[in-house]
This record gives structure tokens, sequence and C-alpha cells, in this order.
């Protein structure tokens, strides 16, 4: 677990109060009661190195221990969860950006843009137990709507 004092846990859900979790290295939405899965505690860390005005933010999984990352292939950017500690982002360990989200408040939801890749979010997938993705979107969506529930 992270063991920072800043260092806040939620659980995330989509538009639909489907649940993110983690299964084989990937990050899933899915109904906890359907689909056989639990909702993952992730952690979340600011990332001072950026404009602060933007909310950046670094989503630490496994108790910060992996994070999430944008990363470019040739389809374009992908979303990638990175053996990494969240603390060492935190305390500016390698280059953070493409850990890095700027959190975008839409009333009680959340959009969550990777900082790495302007203009792409944080999108939920139509199927359930599908992996999160990213996508290029202008208008927000139910699909790239998030809702943050602190957890313990």
């Amino acid at each position: 677990m992270c063991s920072l004092p800043m260092a806040r846990y939620y659980i995330i859900k989509d538009a639909h109060q489907k649940v993110l979790y983690t299964r084989n290295g990937q990050l899933l939405v899915g109904d906890p009661d359907a689909d056989n899965c639990s909702a993952e505690k992730i952690c979340i860390l600011p990332n001072r190195g950026l404009d602060r005005s933007k909310v950046p933010i670094f989503l630490g999984i496994q108790g910060g221990s992996c994070c999430l990352a944008c990363v470019e292939t040739r389809e374009g950017p992908s979303l990638k969860l990175e053996d990494v500690s969240i603390e060492d982002l935190y305390k500016g360990g390698e280059q953070t950006t493409r850990f890095t989200f700027f959190q975008r408040s839409l009333g009680s939801a959340f959009r969550l843009e990777a900082a790495a890749c302007p203009g792409w979010f944080l999108c939920g997938p139509v199927e359930p137990q599908q992996p999160v993705q990213l996508t290029k979107e202008s208008e927000p969506s139910t699909l790239t709507e998030f809702y943050f529930e602190q957890s313990r």
C-alpha cells in the first residue's frame, strides 16, 4: 500500500455504475455481482510537476505498485499498466507525463485526459469485461464519465 499521507484510495465506476477492476494485467470494467470481479482500489496522487489548475493525477493499481500509463502504438495512444511505484512517480523519479491524467470535473462525474496525448480520454468499453481504453473525443459522453467513490 502507498504510505504517503496525501494518497487517497477510490473505487472508480463508469456512468452505468460498473467498477474498474484488474484481471490478467489489464484494467477492465464490470459488474461485481454479474461478472465475478471485485472493484480495484485505485490510489490517486497528484503530479506536482505539471500545472495544478489542470488537476494532474497518477492512478496507482494494486496498492500503488502499478500505474496506468499512456503509450504510443502504431494504432495510436493506448493504455497500459506498468510496474512502476506511484510513490516514485510522486517523488519525481522518471519522466512522469505518460503516467499523468488531467482530472476534469463534470458535476459529480469526472473525465480523465491523458497528459501525454491531449484530447485523448479514458474510456469505458461498450461491452462488459473489456479493457478500459483511450478515445479521441471532443464532446463528453457516458463512456468517458467516471465517478470516484472514496475507499479505505
